[in-house]
């Protein structure tokens, strides 16, 4: 049996008229001034920050689900989770010094 074949029919065509047309702008664009960027050691420490806070969350999850039948063993194994916590806070060090533009 021969599929039957429908002709397209843009029922909504006279509402996507224009956007393909480029229209002449009435004013010049402004230059905007670019953002200082921030320092090398700076960027580092964001960096180092968020690197070491996702390390932590991945041994952390290493940790507990080794010991799947004891699941506060990530409490009692030291390590994963104040790796998690000081890079944590190496980080927010960093996004707070670019916020008061102490650098």
């Amino acid at each position: 049996m021969a599929t039957k074949t429908f002709v397209h029919r843009d029922v909504w065509g006279h509402e996507r008229e224009g956007y393909t047309e480029k229209h002449q702008v009435a004013y010049a664009p402004a230059k905007s001034a670019s953002a200082p960027s921030a320092p090398t050691w700076l960027r580092i420490e964001q960096n180092l920050g968020s690197l070491g806070a996702s390390a932590g969350v991945v041994w952390g999850v290493q940790v507990a689900t080794s010991h799947l039948p004891d699941i506060g063993a990530i409490m009692q194994s030291p390590g994963p989770l104040e790796v998690c916590a000081v890079s944590t806070l190496i980080w927010l060090h960093a996004k707070w010094r670019r916020s008061v533009r102490l650098h």
